[in-house]
């Protein structure tokens, strides 16, 4: 009994010792020759399995690490291993997925883990299990819940219970030596993506069991940084991964990659770039202002602040070009609209009266006021880039007030007495928002619609879009993978309440959408892809507006830059050199 009680008394001491001089290190390295970078908005929760903002998948994405990710230089999207030692074995008939774990894979330091705690398989599944279970709401439950076998159920027979959370199995998760196997209800084409996403990374029993399955303000992963916290509610700190292990820089990109120089770093160890910063800076000015006084290293342009970076020779303004600023202009996987909830009794049982509002906006007027021209209008509910997306494809859907009326009058709504007053709700409240809600609402009024503004944060804007209790809005989304199913599966109607906030719902869509997800051939998949287009256009539950694109800023000295919404755990590969 004393030999134990000398070992338990040991253990603490050394995981003391070990977790407070992991706090010396982060004090040493956080501070003022930190990269800096920006955040829109405070992150509300940072349990892996329930992140889904943009902002909540940068930061973490720099933590936490899934079983894969894209190749950082290469277009179009590559998928390679990250926690996985290689891409799956799959079966013949697709439906079991064999995956070896990296071995020597370490946690960060944490007052819940022993020192030198490893990634084993088992602590993916536990991860799985967490998105099944209720209580959470994890948005990543729908990726599985009808593809591996036995997901639902568990998610039924664990209900609310912790314990047996713990206890109970999922019938298509388990682990043969050291491989993780999958068995799946049907084959999945797209599962590859979902296993890259920031859902389904290892999480330690332990580690769910010390903090009683409450994971919202910890942040614990394998990365390449570690988590510092959320400062004086200002900004978040990562530190570099001391025990980070030997990963390298690329060695081979696609043109851009080669054009642009992004190759020099080539297989030089990663991360480079000792300690990171992200400000959280809701206002456009806020941001701007603080990267022109050289507080920010990086800055992605304010759509209304894209006036102020050139000059009348197509150059950049003296004030920029004077502090060696570079600029580059980056497509980015996002596809914007308008969109309507179907179940709202005005506007979502009249299909006139969304064709009237879809013939009543000035989409190039839209593209000078929320872009400067720089976005493209979409010519799709699809964008360019992934699969499904037909360059020539045309919308039926143009400027043309006097169709606009038209349509109002079949809609029964020919008297202006007998027109509705419209709710708009903003997907923020950020200046561009605003000024996004008044351009709709002029271009709705002069047609002889009256509109009333709901100013919401994005985050009540999320929260009252999935609850579907928003009336009329402009929604937005950024891929999670380069397929055309990413953004259909918004237009499923069982994913209503959730990620549909339109409450669209339509049998002929539903038929298509499921038919896609039993990996039909090339062919097939194309066509599907075109079908459900053609009844959600004509039914108009979205109104297309444009494809987005990002102009970028960043101070003289970061190297390897380059943009994408589908890598998020870019920090990695920076460089600064002075």
């Amino acid at each position: 009994m004393k030999k134990i009680i000398i070992a338990g008394i040991s253990f603490i001491v050394v995981t003391t010792i070990c977790y407070f001089s992991w706090i010396d290190y982060q004090k040493k390295l956080a501070g003022p020759d930190a990269l800096r970078l920006a955040l829109d908005n405070p992150v509300e929760n940072l349990d892996p399995a329930i992140t889904y903002s943009d902002d909540g998948l940068v930061l973490s994405a720099q933590v936490i690490e899934p079983l894969y990710q894209y190749h950082y230089l290469k277009r179009p999207f590559e998928i390679e291993p990250l926690l996985a030692s290689g891409l799956p074995s799959i079966s013949t008939d697709g439906k079991t997925y064999r995956i070896k774990i990296r071995k020597n894979v370490f946690y960060h330091p944490h007052r819940c883990l022993v020192p030198g705690r490893m990634v084993e398989p088992r602590d993916i599944i536990m991860q799985f299990k967490r998105l099944a279970f209720e209580p959470l709401k994890s948005p990543g439950k729908s990726l599985f819940a009808n593809v591996i076998k036995g997901y639902q159920e568990f998610g039924h027979k664990v209900g609310d219970s912790l314990s047996k959370l713990k206890s109970e199995n999922i019938r298509g998760l388990h682990i043969e030596g050291d491989e993780l196997i999958i068995e799946l209800e049907r084959a999945e084409p797209n599962l590859i993506y979902y296993l890259s996403l920031n859902f389904i990374v290892p999480v330690p029993e332990e580690l769910m069991t010390c903090l009683n399955n409450n994971l919202s303000k910890e942040l614990v992963g394998t990365g390449p940084y570690q988590y510092g916290g959320f400062k004086d509610s200002e900004y978040y700190d990562l530190l570099k991964n001391p025990d980070y292990r030997l990963e390298f820089y690329p060695s081979v990109g696609d043109r851009f990659a080669n054009v642009q120089n992004l190759l020099d770093s080539s297989k030089q160890k990663i991360p480079f770039i000792p300690s990171v910063r992200f400000y959280v800076l809701s206002g456009e000015k806020e941001r701007w202002d603080k990267f022109i006084d050289e507080q920010l290293d990086i800055v992605t342009v304010p759509k209304s602040y894209i006036p102020n970076l050139f000059n009348e020779r197509g150059e950049l303004t003296k004030e920029l070009a004077e502090k060696n600023f570079q600029i580059q202009h980056f497509p980015i996987l996002a596809n914007r609209w308008l969109g309507f909830n179907m179940k709202h009794p005005i506007v979502g049982k009249n299909n006139y009266l969304r064709k009237a509002i879809a013939y009543s906006i000035n989409y190039q007027e839209y593209l000078r006021i929320l872009s400067q021209n720089t976005n493209l209008r979409s010519n799709s509910i699809l964008v360019p880039g992934i699969w499904g997306y037909h360059p020539t494809q045309k919308l039926k859907y143009e400027y043309r007030p006097d169709l606009a009326v038209e349509y109002l009058k079949m809609g029964g709504l020919e008297r202006v007495e007998d027109r509705p007053t419209l709710i708009y709700s903003t997907r923020g409240n950020q200046e561009i928002n605003i000024i996004e809600a008044n351009f709709v609402k002029e271009q709705l009024e002069k047609i002889g619609l009256k509109v009333e503004i709901e100013v919401l944060t994005f985050s009540e804007f999320l929260q009252k879009g999935r609850a579907g209790e928003l009336m009329f809005f402009t929604d937005n989304w950024l891929f999670d993978y380069p397929d055309g199913e990413n953004i259909l599966q918004l237009l499923y109607s069982k994913n209503f309440p959730g990620i549909n906030k339109s409450a669209y719902s339509n049998k002929e869509v539903d038929s298509y959408y499921l038919r896609l997800k039993d990996g039909p051939g090339p062919d097939e998949k194309d066509q599907l892809m075109q079908k459900i287009e053609e009844v959600v256009m004509d039914e108009v539950p979205w109104i297309p507006l444009m494809y987005e694109s990002s102009f970028v800023l960043n101070r003289p000295g970061i190297k390897n830059y380059r943009k994408s919404t589908l890598i998020r755990n870019y920090v990695k590969y920076l460089k600064y050199e002075d």
